[in-house]
């Protein structure tokens, strides 16, 4: 009798496994090795990969702004089923504004059902807003008073800013705060009390300068 249950335990364990392995690949027609964005002087150009796909209807293209709700912008047909590696990209030309950007792929299976890859996140910089050549890292310091909860941020550039707007994202890329300092030379100092725990990206901007895009951490 112990041999007979020994037995009956191996073959639904081998058959949980095979009806498992089965369902992962119902549930994973594409095999991903990679998911990148980068920003271009077109647009943000999208690169993906596949090692394997099996009845892959395409990919729907979705993209998030700071609200993180996404929509579905374009599509790109896939390669039905394949077994060789797979090269996709795509250029999306339709932003205007700078900013923190997030994009996913859904993946349409043939018969309907899908799943999404990971978010990537870029920071585009449309024509027209460029970073000065000259500025780097050091140029923008930032000093973390964690003692009076405040950024002392250091502009090691001679001269003066009209203006400076300053904006503070969440790591997901939402847009929490935004003020703006006229007549700017040597610091800004910014208390940042009211935000919780937590790592978040600072923006400088003047003009259609880009002066700094830096991560700080809040720890009251």
């Amino acid at each position: 009798m112990k041999n007979i249950a020994k037995w009956i335990c191996v073959f639904f364990f081998l058959l949980f496994n095979l009806l498992l392995s089965q369902t992962l690949e119902d549930i994973l027609p594409v095999e991903l090795v990679y998911f990148e964005a980068y920003s271009t002087s077109g647009g943000i150009l999208l690169r993906w990969g596949t090692a394997t796909e099996t009845n892959n209807f395409g990919f729907e293209i979705q993209r998030a702004d700071s609200s993180y709700q996404f929509v579905g912008i374009d599509f790109v047909p896939g390669s039905g089923t394949s077994n060789s590696p797979k090269h996709y990209f795509y250029v999306d030309t339709s932003l205007v504004e700078f900013g923190l950007y997030h994009y996913r792929l859904k993946i349409i299976d043939i018969d309907g059902p899908f799943t999404f890859s990971d978010t990537v996140h870029v920071l585009y910089q449309p024509a027209g807003v460029v970073a000065e050549k000259s500025k780097t890292p050091a140029d923008v310091v930032l000093i973390n008073d964690r003692k009076m909860n405040e950024l002392i941020i250091k502009l090691n550039e001679s001269g003066e800013f009209d203006e400076i707007s300053l904006s503070v994202y969440n790591i997901i890329g939402e847009k929490l705060f935004v003020k703006n300092f006229l007549n700017v030379s040597g610091s800004i100092h910014f208390n940042y009390s009211f935000l919780a725990n937590g790592v978040y990206l600072i923006s400088l901007q003047s003009k259609n300068k880009i002066l700094s895009f830096q991560k700080f951490i809040v720890l009251h």
